[in-house]
């Protein structure tokens, strides 16, 4: 039986994985802001270093897999949070986790969105993600629309993804990502309850 983390893990996509892995006997590590394993805010470099600790200590033994569930939508103000997580707090938790992954030649999936490739990304704001600058990332962010920043912060994570997927391989992990759609998640609700945003995601 194997050992995965997830993070993002207390609901939704990550609580429904989590379950089918428990019933057919995994061990499953849940790192989220509340009711987990690792409780831990991964808007905050404080919190990201929190759930890789955690994680550690829960796994020394190695990860079979690593899942990135965690996410905001684009109804979460200021901006600038859902840059912190959607990227950040993927991209952190990857890299800081890797070489437990790498011990059983386990698996990484990162949860992207099938919203990627939506045209209206933020190449600025995409640079800022990929030059590890969370503070010009930030500035950038408040600075449009929630939408602008949850689209710019998925398709930024997916093509890190394929950048450093080939590296991974080398150490035996294998890098992939998953862009479901609109899925009945306390996510989706959220921002079906905000006016902004409701029409454009029924439609």
């Amino acid at each position: 039986m194997g050992i995965y983390a997830i993070t993002g893990g207390a609901t939704g996509i990550g609580a429904a994985l989590g379950e089918q892995l428990r019933e057919r006997g995994d061990t499953v590590i849940v790192a989220d802001i509340k009711q987990a394993t690792v409780q831990a805010d991964l808007s905050t470099r404080e919190g990201r270093t929190a759930a890789i600790e955690g994680i550690r200590s829960a796994a020394p033994e190695g990860l079979d897999g690593l899942v990135l569930c965690a996410g905001l939508g684009p109804h979460v103000s200021p901006s600038s949070l859902i840059v912190k997580v959607n990227y950040f707090g993927v991209t952190d938790l990857v890299n800081g986790l890797k070489d437990l992954v790498a011990k059983n030649k386990g698996n990484v999936i990162v949860i992207s969105s099938n919203s990627a490739p939506m045209p209206i990304s933020n190449p600025e704001l995409m640079e800022a993600m990929f030059a590890g600058d969370e503070n010009k990332a930030g500035e950038l962010a408040d600075q449009g629309p929630g939408i602008v920043s949850y689209v710019s912060s998925k398709k930024a994570v997916t093509q890190w993804m394929r950048r450093n997927a080939p590296e991974f391989m080398k150490q035996g992990v294998r890098l992939n990502a998953v862009a479901p759609g609109a899925t009945q998640t306390p996510l989706l609700e959220g921002g079906l309850a905000d006016p902004d945003y409701a029409g454009p995601i029924r439609e």
